[in-house]
């Protein structure tokens, strides 16, 4: 199990496309990691990884003392819901402790089938206040990842009224519709199906990113400003309001641009806490 940190010191949540990016992120300073499982997770299968690179993935973060967290944030059909507990069921088995879901009925499930696991409520259930928090904990969330349309000063009263751990975006692409709430991708059409879900043809455009994980951001044609959101230079305001980890988007980066991001805000973090105390 990975060294818990001091209570009240928020962690570094890195991505990771790849294992040769989850040991990048490691040594540059992350204190977990979170990996797409392939066929399930938003980002499509190039960003996914299979089930042998999951395990490869939880001893490279076990030597390290640091903790795994697998997304299966696609929403399956009712046809798949075996297959979908079957990988839940090899992550858990292969040790994974976190699983990060985005839809109500699977997080309740999962909550049911699998009480060992905690579960992360994703950005992509588009969580925007106290009584939403509340809502997910009770479907079995421990975790809940909140939208950068949440304020800062938001971040405490939905803490203290649903007892979720949080996490917010310090690094991200421009929200241009809330987390969790865009349509765009289902209107690119793919031939292609995903080979780990075969039950999925028939249940739907597989371009939609909600249920087939495949985003094609679409919002890239918007005539909008492209600068990313970031957080970076506000973290005590963000730490003093309660998140308890920082989390930076971009599976789909190379291990070297990853490596980077982490650097620097593990530098900037690290100030942060030092000022703090």
């Amino acid at each position: 199990m990975p060294a818990p940190l001091s209570a009240g010191i928020p962690e570094l949540l890195a991505p990771a496309g790849s294992v040769e990016a989850v040991r990048a992120v490691l040594s540059a300073g992350a204190d977990a990691v979170y990996v797409g499982v392939r066929g399930w997770s938003r980002g499509g299968p190039r960003v996914g990884l299979s089930p042998e690179g999951i395990s490869v993935a939880l001893r490279v973060c076990r030597a390290a003392r640091a903790g795994l967290h697998a997304a299966l944030n696609t929403v399956p059909a009712t046809g798949e819901i075996p297959a979908f507990l079957s990988a839940v069921r090899t992550c858990r088995d292969e040790g994974v402790g976190t699983v990060i879901l985005s839809d109500p009925g699977v997080i309740s499930l999962v909550s049911r089938e699998f009480p060992s696991l905690s579960i992360c409520a994703s950005v992509g259930t588009a969580t925007l206040n106290a009584s939403e928090a509340v809502f997910y904990r009770e479907l079995g969330a421990a975790t809940v990842v909140l939208p950068t349309a949440v304020s800062r000063e938001e971040v405490s009263p939905i803490k203290t009224a649903s007892g979720l751990r949080i996490e917010v975006f310090v690094l991200c692409r421009p929200e241009f519709i809330v987390h969790g709430k865009c349509g765009l991708s289902g209107y690119v059409r793919v031939a292609d199906g995903i080979p780990e879900r075969p039950g999925l043809e028939g249940a739907g455009p597989l371009s939609s990113a909600k249920r087939g994980g495949r985003c094609f951001i679409a919002c890239a044609g918007l005539p909008v400003d492209r600068t990313p959101y970031s957080i970076e230079e506000d973290l005590p305001g963000w730490i003093a309001a309660g998140a308890d980890a920082f989390k930076i988007e971009g599976r789909e980066r190379s291990p070297e641009a990853l490596a980077a991001i982490v650097s620097r805000i593990r530098v900037k973090l690290d100030k942060a806490l030092t000022a703090r105390t």
